[in-house]
């Protein structure tokens, strides 16, 4: 075939196989989007997982370009105080850093955490942030373009990395997370004069709180009848109503990003970062806890994002596991914003629980033993995959007991990695039992039901 025809052939096959979607052979700016790092000293567990979560986004993001900044969504250490010697945390997160990257040549991004301050957040908080900018130095400064008197005041930072802004706010109270009125306005402020500025370009929000009733984690507070909302904030959601350019970045709750929930759009876009420390869950009342909100095995992770953006303004968010040094499923793809809305439209909690498909059950099994019985089932099926599985002992027609048994798909980056068979051991009396198995998804779609019976001796 003759060159031109080639040329021809190849602007053609690059034109359908991209299109308007995300072009990763233009990639223009890697971001590396992490949370909740937790450092507590240089040589801790934290601390390995910190650097090796910005080893593996270096890394990765050398396939296209190479990583151009760092934005943390707060707690990047664990407890700070007053007393000048705990401050070492500060010192120690920049060690790591240092020891992966240098702020000059990638920029650090991030905003203030519960952790990251002594009694969390309360009015202090803005003094005792300043231990940051005094202890990091100004190597890590380098992409900070907004007024330095609300980054002195509110810790109102706004950076820019390539092109991309990026707003991080910061609140003032814990129990409900609230913000200060001068903080809002300067949030709205901004975020109108950017956009209007670049209407087709996306705007990265970073606060430490998830945005109420959003993305995986950010229902958590509705289990806590005497929270007034500890895990997510109401306050800031009527401003980010009027930009949908906006993407914000929430962490705090440490909840796994292989959930298909840890994105939302609604009128605007908002995505969970997990935790490179440890991984939290919803308060479901599972078996095998070690608390109400995190399993046995929650040091058995550490996840983060690797935010890309295409010459078009198309983003694409790769879900990293860096426990597992892999990638989680497939990344978010986001059309750049347009006037129509379309852009949000893809990953519509609402539209994606309409479309999903329920759970499948092939069968369960009961064995009875002495003083005990023991339940076995084979894996269920799913469009994407079990959430969790309930199992409701029953004797003559009346409900003994309900167990729920979390799914394993925090830990398998692939849903095809996640167990083949579970069993779930339980002590009760003796009699006749009847064992009742549902599986449920992400979306709360209850599989069929299937059964077993089985007799407890004395």
């Amino acid at each position: 075939m003759p060159k031109k025809l080639l040329l021809v052939s190849a602007l053609l096959l690059g034109t359908i196989v991209y299109g308007r979607d995300f072009n990763p052979r233009k990639v223009v700016l890697n971001l590396a989007t992490i949370s909740d790092t937790h450092v507590n000293g240089y040589q801790t567990v934290p601390a390995r997982k910190f650097r090796s979560a910005l080893e593996q986004e270096r890394d990765y993001a050398a396939r296209f370009g190479g990583l151009d900044g760092v934005v943390v969504v707060g707690d990047l250490v664990d407890s700070p105080a007053w007393d000048a010697s705990k401050y070492t945390q500060i010192d120690d997160w920049r060690r790591l850093y240092l020891d992966v990257l240098d702020p000059r040549e990638v920029p650090l991004a991030y905003t203030v955490g519960n952790h990251d301050i002594w009694k969390e957040w309360t009015v202090n908080t803005y003094k005792e942030a300043k231990q940051f900018p005094k202890r990091l130095g100004p190597d890590f400064y380098t992409a900070e373009v907004g007024d330095p008197a609300m980054a002195e005041k509110y810790e109102c930072r706004h950076y820019r990395i390539g092109g991309y802004h990026i707003l991080s706010v910061v609140p003032d109270g814990r129990d409900p997370v609230i913000y200060p009125e001068q903080s809002i306005r300067w949030l709205d402020e901004n975020l109108k004069a950017i956009t209007s500025a670049e209407p087709d370009k996306y705007v990265i929000v970073i606060t430490h709180a998830m945005i109420y009733h959003t993305i995986y984690g950010s229902y958590l507070d509705d289990t806590y009848p005497n929270h007034t909302g500890y895990w997510s904030t109401r306050v800031l959601t009527d401003v980010l109503n009027k930009y949908p350019q906006a993407v914000v970045f929430g962490g705090h709750l440490h909840f796994p990003l292989n959930d298909p929930r840890s994105i939302w759009q609604g009128n605007f876009t908002a995505m969970g970062t997990a935790s490179t420390r440890y991984m939290a869950i919803d308060n479901g009342g599972y078996e095998n806890m070690a608390g109400k909100t995190v399993m046995r095995d929650k040091d058995e992770f550490s996840q983060g994002l690797l935010l890309q953006f295409d010459k078009r303004g198309n983003m694409r968010v790769v879900r990293m596991d860096f426990y597992n040094n892999t990638t989680i499923g497939e990344p978010w793809v986001l059309r750049r914003p347009s006037k129509d809305g379309r852009h949000l439209r893809k990953y519509n909690h609402k539209a994606l629980a309409a479309a999903n498909q329920a759970p499948v059950l092939s069968s369960v099994a009961a064995k009875g033993g002495k003083g005990k019985m023991t339940v076995s089932w084979p894996a269920g099926t799913d469009d994407e995959f079990v959430h969790n599985y309930r199992i409701t002992v029953k004797k003559n027609g009346y409900t003994v007991t309900v167990r729920k048994v979390l799914a394993d798909f925090y830990r398998a980056p692939q849903p095809s990695q996640m167990k083949k068979d579970w069993k779930l051991d339980l002590e009760i009396a003796p009699g006749d039992y009847e064992v009742v198995l549902e599986a449920r998804d992400s979306w709360d779609a209850v599989s069929n039901l299937v059964s077993a019976s089985c007799t407890v001796t004395e």
